[in-house]
Parts: C-alpha cells; structure tokens; sequence
C-alpha cells in the first residue's frame, strides 16, 4: 500500500501491469501480495485522472477522486448542457446503491429507473446521449471503484462497481491538490508544473497555485529557463549512477509520468514511436537499460516454456545482455510461476 502511494497511484488500464511494476520495485513482491490488500479494502482502484483505471490507497481514494472529479473526470452530461441541480441527487442515489458489488448492467438498469421516475430531473438530450452508450459515461465516475463481481481479486480484470471510500469532512479542494501534487514530486521529482499538469489531466491554474502553497526547492533545468519543482531531502542521485536494468509494463507511471514533450528524461525521442502505437493509443511494456528506455518486451507460453522476448533498440554490450537475461529470467518466473521451464531471448532491431 505504501508503495502506491509512493508512485502517486499506479496505472492500471491493462490489468496484468500493477504486478509487474510493483515486482519491479518492491523486493519480495508476489502478485498475491497484492491480491491481498485489494481483498481487504486498503487499496482501491477506479476511473480517477485522465480517465484511465489506477491503483491507489484507501485512504487517499478521495484525494485523487476530488483532484479527477475537478479536472472534468466524470463529467457525465452533455457540455452544451448546463448541469442541473438533481444531476447530483442521482449520483449519490446511485452511490447509495453500490453500497455492495454492482455490474454494469445493473447500474444502467438502476439508471434508468431512476429517470423514469424523476422524469423532469434531467436534459432529455442528456438522458438520450447516456441511453446511446448504455450509460458507460455516467458509470465512469471517480465516485466508483471497480471490483470483481463475485468478490475475489486475482489476474481477471475487475468488471463491477463499488461505491468508492466516503470523503473525509476536512478533505478540501487545495488539501487535496497539494497531497497529489507532493506525491507526484515524491515518485518523480524534479518536475516541472507541466509535467505535474499533464499526470493529473488538469490545467496549469490549480497545480501551480498548490506550487505556491507548499514548501519545495526549485531547480534549474540545464540550458534552459524552465522552473523544476522538488520536495525538501529528497534523493537526487548524480549522472552517474548506476541503474540496473528494469522492466516496466504497459502504460507504466514513470515513462508517462511527464509531459509528452518532456519525456526524453526516460524515452529518448527516437525510441518514442516504438514504444508508444498512436493507432491503438498503447504504450507497450519497456527495458530501462542505465535508468533509460532500451527496448521492449514480451511474454509468450507455449508447452509449458515460458519466453521473454526483449527486443533491444541497440545491441547491448555483453555486461548488460548478461544483466537484461538474469532480471529477464526473474521477471518471466514471476510472470509464468507454472511454466516447467523460463527462457529470454535478446534481439535487436
């Protein structure tokens, strides 16, 4: 739990990645680990910035639900429609009925049920435009996490909804924006206010307003007038040290953590088109080679061998073939524990 928290909420729109990027963080990590503390209610996940699916503590659910929810994250209606008064009144009915493990179709049953006896309570566009995708969008809200619908956590992907943890009376608006702006520094300071923005899918205004607030070091990005923002005594390790290779998942928080034109940091930009498919909107699993993006991966199963493929951008020197096989061998044990045999193959293209 901690160590979500410490990454500023983990990605989580293809299920399989949470394991993977906390294995390749934590030591001892197993998936059931985390199975665990979803089990238990001490980490959530749901629909929370940029409307994508993240991991995040219990406790600070609504911190990142307030941050999402004012960035425009579950903005229901029809923008040409103003919001009404009762829009409100149907949310918290429909929070009330999550109150236990709820799919899909029962919500949108319990949808419009809800407008059919409150028939002046909301634009009958409005209304339409939900009915045309099966209310999904409403169903999208940072208010709901996602649960599986018969209550045990594992490798399928979390498909019914559950009323998210209730907001603590002295959760305000700038509370909850300087506690995502501080864990944003904490897992990927420095960083600039854009970078900051770009995570949390917001505007420039209230991030930097919460940069005002709290108490942080500023640094000078080199050749640059850019401002960079850094928690006090936070670790800043020299160029020089040494970064072990690491594979990270899909859509894993440290290559997204900036904004797109500033991510050479971790992707340098001739790699860009290679690991992030514009056709599909997908950032597919990468291999940090000295704390830089070196190449991608995959997995693959067939009679009982389990296979990573890493495909190198550039042949690796001996010493780090050797080092990308031995964590390559940990990760595909990790991955495929039943395989009767792990094998990694390096190619370079």
């Amino acid at each position: 739990m901690s160590a979500i928290e410490q990454v500023g909420a983990l990605q989580a729109q293809q299920w399989s990645s949470p394991p993977v990027g906390l294995w390749s963080r934590l030591d001892g990590f197993t998936a059931d680990d985390l199975w665990a503390v979803l089990g238990s209610g001490d980490v959530v996940t749901g629909i929370l910035m940029r409307r994508t699916l993240h991991l995040v503590s219990a406790a600070e659910h609504p911190v990142w639900a307030r941050v999402a929810a004012e960035t425009g994250v579950g903005g229901w209606l029809l923008r040409s429609v103003e919001t009404p008064e009762r829009a409100d009144e149907m949310l918290q009915a429909t929070i009330g009925y999550a109150g236990q493990a709820r799919t899909g179709d029962e919500l949108t049953a319990f949808a419009e049920a809800w407008v059919a006896d409150h028939p002046d309570a909301l634009p009958a566009k409005a209304v339409a435009a939900q009915q045309e995708y099966k209310w999904r969008p409403f169903r999208a809200q940072p208010a709901f996490v996602k649960v599986p619908a018969n209550g045990s956590w594992s490798a399928k992907t979390p498909a019914a909804y559950h009323a998210g943890p209730p907001t603590p009376k002295g959760l305000t608006s700038e509370k909850a924006w300087d506690t995502a702006v501080t864990r944003h520094l904490g897992a990927f300071g420095p960083a600039g206010a854009d970078d900051i923005a770009w995570w949390l899918g917001a505007t420039a205004g209230p991030v930097k307003a919460a940069l005002d607030r709290l108490d942080l070091v500023t640094l000078g990005e080199p050749g640059a007038r850019r401002v960079l923002y850094d928690l006090p005594g936070a670790p800043r390790p020299a160029d020089d040290t040494e970064a072990p290779p690491r594979f990270l998942p899909a859509f894993d928080n440290a290559v997204l953590a900036y904004a797109a034109n500033r991510r050479a940091r971790i992707l340098p930009d001739a790699y860009k088109e290679r690991v992030y498919l514009k056709r599909n909107l997908r950032w597919l699993p990468t291999l940090l080679v000295d704390g830089l993006v070196a190449g991608v991966w995959s997995t693959d199963t067939k009679r009982g061998v389990a296979t990573l493929t890493v495909t190198a951008f550039e042949k690796p020197t001996r010493a780090a073939a050797a080092a990308i096989e031995a964590e390559g061998t940990a990760l595909v044990t990790f991955t495929e524990p039943t395989a009767k045999d792990h094998v990694v193959r390096i190619t370079t293209s």
